[in-house]
């Protein structure tokens, strides 16, 4: 029987959800930031706030992800604390994953329906494709005047600029009077070269404007006396008004829509046919190969083999690679394949700087299965209302998300907490 094949599903960045579009949100819909749409559960708790610094989290991405023959509708939510201490940790962050049961097809009155330019917000095949804009660059309010009088006015400010940068003569003379040469028939040979005069007037600005004639000496640099390899590594401090604003209650990312597409691979139905005619050719000379053997010649049989990057990370390279043939994907969905990874996953130390990823639902037992990865595009789409503010720190090698491979799913249940693994940046 053979094996169905995986699919792997990609997150992009799409349009901003401006407040007209607020009231048509609900647990369905893939975005980034905002606030949390919860479905409509009763007694539904969960506490925001981060457990090594206690500021609230703030959202960064609701994802939609119902599964196949199944009677609920799924949404996972993923939270992080901006604490510059805490990002990078990943008892900071959460997945909590909620459920609830559909009755669609007993209450067809309860369905919100979407707008039809945002409908692209399902993990589902029937998600519809990008829509390309036709407007062209007039769509974002830009609008460019042209001035009939440019060529005339470039042509006065270019009279005035050649006047402007004119020498007179007698400044000319002067400063080459005060160059002088210790060997006249080659600078070169002596130990000094060609210096200026002793006497030359020393390196000043001279000011313009003002009252009070003056001159500004300009200072020789000095040399850093900080270690500048520390202050790299020196961790940035949250701005007051944003840790004050989060002890209070939880703020929120620029919301903006997810639009989902299957990962396009580089191999096709081509492939089988390629393979083919390359064993053809290989059975042709193989006999011409044998000749060569034969006589006494030799030959060193070489097989292709991929170049190793210059930084001789193997992985690195090809979490890298793997990511620009869909360039700009910010997260990565699939239930059947293994993450996409940067750099190794933690499995026999235990410590607090490298947790061991567990495999194992604490629930039910079920094997646990890497369901979202967040990917490093997703950092720049990160900016805090309401001016838009980004922090420098919010990056990342990846965010994998662990969820039960069950789905366990009790009648009392309103979210389940599920596993986060960060990978901080390679450096």
């Amino acid at each position: 029987m053979a094996k169905r094949q995986s699919k792997v599903y990609l997150g992009y960045e799409e349009d901003t959800i401006g407040e007209k579009n607020q009231m048509f949100l609900n647990h369905t819909v893939n975005k980034i930031g905002g606030f949390p749409n919860w479905p409509p559960l009763e007694n539904l708790k969960f506490s925001s706030k981060c457990p090594l610094c206690s500021l609230h989290r703030i959202m960064i991405v609701q994802c939609y992800a119902p599964l196949e023959n199944s009677v609920y509708h799924r949404t996972l939510y993923v939270f992080a604390c901006i604490n510059p201490n805490c990002w990078i940790q990943s008892e900071s962050w959460a997945c909590v994953r909620s459920q609830i049961e559909d009755t669609t097809t007993c209450k067809q009155s309860t369905i919100v329906m979407m707008p039809s330019a945002n409908t692209n917000m399902a993990w589902c095949n029937g998600a519809d494709e990008w829509d390309e804009n036709d407007n062209g660059d007039s769509t974002n309010g830009n609008i460019m005047n042209i001035d009939n009088d440019q060529g005339n006015n470039s042509m006065r400010n270019s009279d005035e600029d050649d006047e402007s940068n004119s020498f007179e003569l007698e400044t000319v003379e002067q400063a080459l009077g005060n160059l002088q040469m210790f060997d006249a028939h080659n600078a070169n040979m002596s130990p000094l070269g060609a210096v200026g005069a002793n006497n030359g007037p020393e390196v000043a600005a001279e000011l313009e404007g003002g009252d009070e004639p003056g001159l500004v000496i300009v200072e020789t640099p000095t040399i850093a006396t900080k270690d500048i390899q520390a202050l790299l590594h020196q961790t940035a401090e949250l701005p007051i008004d944003l840790r004050n604003r989060l002890i209070c209650a939880p703020l929120q990312f620029v919301p903006k829509y997810i639009y989902v597409e299957e990962e396009y691979k580089k191999h096709s139905v081509n492939d089988d046919r390629v393979t083919e005619l390359l064993n053809k050719y290989k059975n042709e000379n193989e006999l011409d190969i044998a000749d060569k053997v034969a006589g006494g010649g030799g030959i060193d049989e070489e097989s292709y083999e991929d170049a190793a990057p210059l930084h001789g990370d193997r992985l690195f390279h090809a979490f890298i690679t793997r990511l620009r043939n869909n360039p700009g994907q910010i997260l990565r969905y699939s239930r059947d394949d293994p993450p996409l990874l940067g750099a190794p996953l933690p499995i026999n130390s235990g410590t607090p700087e490298s947790p061991t990823v567990p495999n194992i639902c604490t629930r039910c037992g079920s094997r646990l299965i890497c369901e979202l990865q967040l990917v490093p595009e997703l950092a720049n789409t990160l900016k805090i209302l309401p001016n838009n503010i980004s922090l420098s720190h919010l990056h990342f090698l990846s965010v994998l998300i662990f969820t039960c491979s069950q789905s366990c799913w009790q009648s009392t249940d309103t979210v389940v907490n599920e596993t986060v693994v960060f990978q901080p940046e390679v450096i």
